[in-house]
């Protein structure tokens, strides 16, 4: 669903599992097996009737016990089949759901995950589809056979005797004049219990994602208190429930008890009448029990459909946002999806022209009015205090976001009408932070590379970006598995993986977000020069927080409250722009040692 279509109405619980996609052939056996398990628990009352009669009559009871074994032994089997059928169904769903939401996820644009936490996300994908997978499994199975007991043995019953019918059957309806209203205030106990249940889940990937930050300002405590709070509220919900359940319990024996002292009562008046047999007797107290366990399957399915169905409403809210919209568009001239996804396609220029920016749900503008140009073959760097809009003017250029007026162009035309794809293909970005994905060296180095990579292109790429001298040491080389975040690595080693990954993805645009900020003296020369060669002929644009850096740039714009205070060489800054040859000053005239600390900030 693109970003301009209008949404559905919300999924129900049932369009959801049909979105899954379920095998209808897998279905209907599932049924006949359910039909077949149900009419030999129903006939096994019958049978057991006919062999009580046998016995009281003096007659040979071998043909009733094989054939009651029989009966017994098939009703086993295909409820044992249909269990098996249903479940693999069940969970063919559930995964086809879990799939759809990753696929879903990932398909969000950047500002869907500053509105939610990555963790509430997570719990979509698990939690919430458990609770569809419950229904979907074994409360499905119990609703098909639990239906089918229930309607055929009243429908025995009836024929049996219509006295003792009514009997058994108003025992048991007034044990549930109590029973639904408790199983009702279970299903409001159980959403609540999702729900903290995510956030829980939200705290805890956050917290253990940035567990140094936690430690390095021993945050323990604190982090401890919020989960205990949210462990406390699910605890307090699950005893509420726990003391639901022990009451549903006793009432429901209760009421078992009760039917079977209320059929005996009558239907030994009625035996000792002559009005039914002994053997319709026992039918009779045997079917209290197929009576009465399909309605506790049909509480439990209750419960569990509410559970699922609220479930079912967090999934769809997920599956109706609005994505990316990556739409082909026609390909312009030198724009056509094939060369923009090639390595070394050609660059063009890059404009900004009279862009407006404000973060959704924030008020505030980032950016007034901010024109730049950025051109091939060249360098610009982008400068300013922290704040100030760089890292929005490269989410803007990477299209995470949209802007609210303006435009942004590339060799003319607004880079709105181009393929997304396409578009985020022609551009290279070295982040400052250098993130790491789980998975080998080769992965981190080939990662979201469309073509095959071998192993000399990969150590080409290393070699360059002077990363190769470690990695020939690790312990399998290009296939030695990283820690999350990379904390096996040093920053600077995570810094040359991730330029290396640039060199094998050849891009248009090269974006350097301090590229070079974690690399030793000797390193950093390699890099350069390596990156010098990367850079040539492209559309560069570099963002600086030591002005050394920037000082060969072929154009400066110095960024001051969301606008453009100054813009030029660096020598040009210096003799227009007050604020930027303060500045310089102050780096370049600090103590040895103060002058790499004193930067310009984000």
């Amino acid at each position: 669903m693109s970003a301009d279509r209008p949404p559905r109405a919300p999924y129900s619980l049932w369009g959801l599992v049909r979105r899954a996609r379920p095998s209808l052939r897998l279905l209907g056996a599932a049924a006949a097996m359910a039909l077949l398990a149900a009419a030999g628990q129903l006939a096994f009352p019958m049978l057991t009737r006919e062999l009580v009669d046998d016995i009281a009559a003096g007659r040979d009871i071998t043909p009733r016990v094989a054939g009651l074994a029989l009966v017994l032994a098939g009703a086993a089997l295909a409820s044992a089949l249909s269990s098996y059928l249903v479940a693999r169904v069940g969970h063919g769903v559930v995964a086809g759901l879990r799939q759809q939401l990753v696929d879903k996820t990932l398909c969000l644009p950047v500002a869907a995950f500053d509105r939610e936490s990555s963790g509430e996300r997570v719990s979509r994908v698990i939690s919430d589809c458990d609770a569809i997978a419950g229904l979907a499994t074994r409360q499905f199975v119990n609703l098909l056979t639990g239906v089918l007991m229930l309607a055929g043995s009243v429908a025995v019953l009836l024929l049996l005797d219509l006295h003792l019918t009514f009997t058994l059957l108003s025992c048991i309806a007034a044990a549930f004049v109590v029973v639904i209203p408790l199983a009702l205030l279970l299903e409001g106990l159980a959403r609540r219990t999702q729900d903290h249940t995510a956030r829980l889940g939200g705290i805890l990937t956050h917290v253990f994602s940035e567990i140094r930050l936690v430690k390095a300002f021993t945050a323990e405590s604190r982090e401890q208190a919020r989960a205990r709070q949210e462990i406390g509220e699910i605890t307090r919900l699950g005893l509420r429930s726990a003391r639901i359940n022990a009451a549903l319990e006793p009432l429901i024996s209760l009421a078992l008890t009760a039917a079977v002292i209320a059929v005996l009562v009558v239907g030994t008046s009625r035996v000792s009448r002559g009005e039914i047999s002994i053997g319709t007797l026992t039918a009779f107290i045997l079917y209290i029990f197929s009576v009465a366990a399909p309605l506790i399957q049909l509480t439990n399915f209750t419960a569990e459909l509410q559970k699922a169905r609220g479930a079912s409403g967090r999934i769809a809210r997920l599956l109706i946002e609005p994505e990316e919209d990556r739409r082909a568009a026609d390909a312009a001239p030198g724009m056509g999806a094939g060369l923009a996804s090639a390595p070394g396609a050609p660059a063009a220029a890059l404009e900004f022209r009279a862009v407006f920016f404000a973060y959704p749900g924030q008020s505030g503008l980032v950016l007034q009015g901010v024109s730049l140009s950025f051109l091939p073959g060249t360098t610009t760097a982008l400068v300013g205090a922290s704040g100030q809009g760089k890292t929005t003017i490269l989410s803007l250029i990477e299209r995470f976001y949209e802007p609210v007026a303006g435009s942004i162009l590339y060799d003319g035309r607004p880079i709105a009408d181009l393929a997304l794809g396409d578009w985020r293909a022609r551009i290279g970005y070295v982040a400052q932070n250098a993130p790491i994905m789980p998975g080998s060296v080769r992965d981190n180095i080939a990662y979201g590379l469309a073509r095959r990579v071998s192993d000399a292109q990969l150590r080409e790429a290393a070699e360059k970006a002077g990363a190769w001298s470690f990695i020939e040491q690790m312990p399998l080389g290009l296939d030695t598995p990283l820690l999350e975040q990379g904390n096996n690595l040093s920053g600077g080693q995570r810094q040359r993986i991730a330029i290396a990954r640039m060199f094998l993805r050849d891009p248009a645009i090269l974006i350097l977000d301090e590229a070079t900020s974690s690399l030793d003296s000797e390193t950093e020369h390699q890099v350069r020069q390596a990156l010098a060669a990367l850079m040539r002929g492209r559309t560069n644009i570099v963002v600086a927080h030591r002005l050394a850096t920037v000082m060969g740039a072929d154009r400066i714009y110095f960024l001051d409250g969301g606008r453009i205070s100054g813009m030029g060489s660096h020598d040009e800054l210096i003799a227009s722009h007050p604020y930027y040859a303060r500045l310089v000053a102050r780096q370049f005239q600090a103590p040895r040692g103060e002058g790499e600390e004193r930067r310009v900030g984000r």
